[in-house]
């Protein structure tokens, strides 16, 4: 007679038995729910800035950009959509958002999320930053995770309390949470491997040079004074961020875990408080609840008096197979700058493109190259040669985005861009920058727009030196802009109804 042992499915000796064992549920949808608010918060955000990117009146010219990135015609949006379509999809986004928050059909509202989020920062590809990118991952993995089995709104109504102890004891297959885990500790171990390259890095210097970027919330706040402190703070995040994998792995109660969560708030709520990029970085705290998972079921479940069995070893399921294989694509990506499997990176790339990731773990190693400041001045010439100031926002918004626009104007690329196609982009920048300016204003007028460029460099901590230079002259008739010079393009069109009221030592004089 067969012993209970021998109804067990046979364990795989190909996969390790903990990358099959059963997991916690409640942590999962915990993680679930963190993740859309998180998700509600980033499509607010994408809502709100519709006038200014997604609009096919907006500062962007899609038709150009997909000419440009052939790659990113492979979306939900075309050139023949309006505003009302842009508003009602983010609308609707920000519904779906509730939905995984509350658990009702999270799996679909997700995939409905997924496609709108990589919709949209191909739409939008050139001010495309890390809040489009994890916020796009993370709604991915919540396709492969086991969520919806507990913290769902209508059982909680139907049960009450009773539901909670029930959560508690439901277990599910672990193995695409130990995938997701293996992205993020991928995610940290790259990018801070990656920053032992970058000069500034080395220098201690990149910290400073960051939170005097226009990204940041008050990058006039920082001066000289603080390059000390931020010189040991940019140590610190050098060497935290490539042992964080090692510190959240750690058994359970391990003392060094909790240094790990110690190390990983400080970490993403640094960046929280000083640069404009919240989505990813709460996303990624979000995470916590994973590595913590066992901590946090231990206590819950003592509190509630209730004793969890999980259940051992199971066949990898479909979910935990396509978790692997996305996973292991991740790897293979990331190994461009190594010999030999460098040549699978391309191919893996062009894959995880395929079907909607975009992904690239390079979190502040581009400081020596993108340590550019700017800022766009105005002059309204009409009534008078030496020019009224406008405000500051005039052309370009205050928002992160419109901060990485203007910088293709300065050869400051987020996106590569080929050679051969850069003018054109820059011309359609600032056609739309002005186009935008005359749309907001009745009265017809003549405007010419300068810009002021530093380098934030260990030679100029203070920032001293300023480079003043010309962008464009242009006319308002009847809310259209006509577009007089640039200097892309310096040569006056003879359309321009003023004659030359201005030259470009206007947008070139100095403060």
């Amino acid at each position: 007679m067969e012993g209970p042992e021998s109804s067990r499915e046979p364990l795989p000796r190909r996969w390790p038995a903990w990358l099959l064992h059963d997991t916690y549920a409640l942590p999962i949808d915990i993680f679930r729910v963190l993740v859309g608010v998180v998700a509600l918060a980033y499509f607010s955000s994408l809502l709100i800035e519709v006038p200014d990117f997604s609009s096919p009146d907006g500062l962007l010219d899609h038709g150009v950009l997909q000419h440009i990135f052939w790659f990113t015609r492979l979306s939900l949006f075309h050139s023949e959509l309006g505003d009302a379509f842009f508003y009602a999809v983010f609308t609707l986004a920000c519904g779906f958002s509730i939905g995984i928050i509350v658990g009702h059909h999270p799996k679909r509202c997700a995939a409905v999320l997924y496609l709108i989020a990589v919709s949209t920062y191909r739409w939008n590809f050139i001010v495309m930053y890390v809040d489009d990118a994890i916020m796009h991952l993370m709604l991915f993995w919540l396709l492969l995770l086991p969520i919806g089995r507990t913290l769902v709104l209508a059982q909680w109504w139907r049960d009450g309390r009773a539901s909670w102890r029930a959560w508690l004891r439901i277990t599910v297959p672990g193995t695409a949470l130990w995938c997701l885990l293996g992205n993020l500790c991928l995610l940290y171990l790259v990018s801070g491997l990656w920053k032992l390259e970058s000069p500034m890095w080395q220098q201690g210097f990149a910290l400073y040079a960051t939170v005097r970027l226009p990204i940041a919330y008050a990058p006039d706040f920082w001066g000289p004074q603080h390059l000390p402190l931020l010189q040991v703070a940019t140590y610190a995040a050098l060497a935290i961020e490539p042992l964080l994998p090692l510190l959240l792995l750690l058994r359970a109660g391990h003392p060094l875990k909790w240094v790990g969560l110690v190390c990983l708030v400080a970490f993403h709520g640094g960046i929280i408080a000083t640069l404009r990029i919240p989505f990813a970085n709460l996303a990624c705290l979000a995470a916590a609840v994973l590595f913590f998972r066992e901590e946090i079921m231990h206590a819950l479940t003592r509190r509630a008096g209730v004793a969890v069995e999980r259940g051992g070893t199971r066949a990898l399921d479909r979910s935990g197979k396509l978790a692997l294989a996305f996973l292991a694509l991740l790897a293979v990506a990331m190994t461009r700058r190594l010999p030999v499997v460098s040549l699978l990176s391309h191919p893996a790339y062009a894959v995880l493109w395929s079907i909607g990731i975009a992904q690239d773990y390079q979190l502040f190693n581009w400081i020596d190259k993108k340590n550019w400041r700017g800022e766009t001045r105005a002059w309204s010439v009409t009534t008078t040669p030496s020019g009224s100031r406008l405000p500051a926002d005039s052309l370009f918004p205050r928002s992160l985005r419109g901060v990485l626009l203007q910088a293709y104007l300065h050869d400051v690329r987020w996106m590569k861009v080929p050679e051969e196609h850069r003018p054109l982009l820059k011309q359609s920048i600032l056609a739309h920058a002005a186009g935008r300016y005359c749309r907001a204003r009745p009265a017809d007028d003549s405007i010419v727009v300068g810009a002021v460029t530093q380098r934030i460099e260990p030679t100029d901590v203070a920032l001293k030196q300023r480079r003043h230079i010309f962008l464009m002259e242009f006319q308002c008739r009847t809310r259209q802009a006509v577009l007089c010079r640039t200097f892309v393009h310096p040569d006056r069109d003879p359309q321009c109804l003023w004659p030359a009221s201005v030259n470009d030592s206007l947008a070139e004089q100095p403060d």
